[in-house]
């Protein structure tokens, strides 16, 4: 709009000038050929009273004082010649202000095939005409040449007229100014309303539509803002509540496959020992006493298959105390020393003071257990396994790093090593290091994982110190 203003001002000024430009122009045409057409009438006039024997020589004496008199009137400078183009008279006694002492060639030339007017140079502000003067017997006695000082454009009518002109666009200008603000203002506050709303959309909370009843621009958009909200809610929820059904789902199903696997040893265990029983074979006593030993030790995987997606669900972390971390996991590794007399233990970063932290012991060493344990399934068949364990404290943290120089992880695989159901083993229900990390994340910690494949593998916890 601003723009719009100053292009229509600057256009105005333009066509005004150059409307009194020509204008100047056209009434200076025209004022010359009257001036010349008076001269020319006052010339014809004297020459029509003057005797059949005037002649070219003659015409000093008589048009001398003439000629002043008509330059005075009409306020030009008139100067008369030969015909061959010499200078007889002239009204003003300084030649070197336009009235030249002969003709040029080029004048004399148009005159000579023209009975015409003819215009000559042109002095910046002046214009010179000329014209052949005859007698009654239509003899050339002369040629008149005039001097025309042109009007120069008043720039006062100009500036009236730009002084008139400029109070009322400096009114537009301002005026513009305030619509323009006042418009701008209110189209930038309805869109920072809908900037901040997006920004604040969060799915997992109910969103508020926003409110605007104008039918514009705007309105077309915010219906569309709420129309879009409205159907992500309901994507929302559907999708969540196609991952509730999938997550059962799967689990449903790891539960299913992890008891499907003790129960197939108790089952055939049973129809062996009751085909015995049936054929009365003389071992029946041996084979009941295995099949009871097969039994406790299937029963015994049953009920650590329960702990564990026991522990998925985070059941017994409601209760925080005060817990050593380093005397934690120094329990956790003499339990696998013993356990595993062919891996070479390095402690040499464990500290002797106490780390504490708010916890749960149990949980802890039970997530400590199944690193510690995939560490040693992950060097068993490596020639020198060590595995690297410390504890220190690092600002306000307590880091634990579990070292191996194992098999390692590849690296499509790492992003995945903490999802139910996957593991690199060839038994165990794949919950190891989910559980693991929700034991981690429940006490406010952290676990990172980084792997090289054949090269091995370091988990790093860490703890907030309290």
């Amino acid at each position: 709009m601003l723009l719009v203003i100053v292009l229509s001002l600057t256009g105005t000024m333009y066509v005004a000038w150059q409307f009194a430009t020509e204008q100047e122009e056209s009434y200076n045409t025209q004022r010359l050929i009257r001036k010349e057409a008076a001269v020319q009438r006052s010339l014809e006039y004297t020459l029509d009273r003057l005797p059949y024997t005037f002649q070219t020589k003659d015409i000093p004496i008589a048009f001398s004082d003439r000629i002043c008199e008509l330059a005075d009137i009409h306020g030009m400078d008139i100067a008369l010649y030969q015909p061959e183009g010499k200078l007889l008279t002239q009204s003003t006694l300084d030649v070197n202000e336009g009235a030249d002492i002969s003709l040029s060639v080029e004048v004399m030339e148009a005159l000579s095939t023209s009975d015409d007017r003819i215009q000559g140079a042109d002095y910046g502000s002046s214009v010179k005409v000329y014209w052949n003067v005859r007698d009654q017997r239509n003899v050339v006695l002369g040629i008149v040449g005039v001097r025309y000082q042109r009007r120069a454009l008043e720039s006062g009518g100009f500036r009236a007229f730009w002084s008139q002109l400029a109070p009322l666009y400096v009114m537009l200008l301002l005026g513009g100014m305030i619509v323009a603000a006042i418009l701008s203002n209110g189209l930038v506050k309805n869109l920072r309303i809908i900037r901040d709303r997006m920004r604040e959309l969060n799915p997992q909370e109910m969103q508020t539509p926003i409110a605007y009843s104008r039918k514009d621009a705007i309105g077309e958009l915010v219906d569309q803002y709420n129309a879009l909200l409205k159907h992500l809610e309901m994507t929302v929820e559907e999708l969540a509540k196609k991952e509730r059904e999938g997550a059962w789902r799967m689990m449903a199903m790891q539960v299913a496959h992890e008891i499907k696997n003790p129960l197939t040893p108790i089952k055939l265990g049973a129809q062996h020992l009751e085909r015995a029983w049936s054929d009365e074979r003389p071992d029946f006593e041996e084979r009941l006493k295995r099949h009871c030993r097969v039994v406790t030790e299937q029963i015994d995987v049953l009920s650590e298959i329960a702990q564990d997606f026991s522990m998925l669900a985070a059941v017994g972390l409601s209760e925080m105390e005060s817990i050593d971390v380093a005397a934690v996991l120094r329990e956790s590794v003499a339990m696998y020393e013993a356990a595993a007399p062919k891996v070479e233990w390095n402690d040499e970063g464990m500290v002797d003071e106490a780390l504490w932290m708010q916890g749960s012991k149990p949980h802890l060493l039970r997530a400590f257990n199944n690193v510690l344990s995939n560490a040693v399934d992950a060097v068993e068949g490596v020639a020198e396994g060590m595995i690297s364990v410390s504890a220190s404290c690092e600002g306000p943290r307590i880091i634990v790093r579990i070292k191996d120089n194992g098999v390692g992880i590849k690296e499509e695989d790492q992003g995945s090593i903490f999802e139910p159901r996957f593991t690199l083993k060839k038994t165990g229900t794949g919950l190891g290091l989910t559980i693991t990390q929700s034991i981690v994340n429940q006490m406010n910690g952290t676990i990172k994982v980084s792997s090289e494949h054949d090269f091995g593998t370091t988990l790093t916890l860490s703890f907030l110190v309290s």
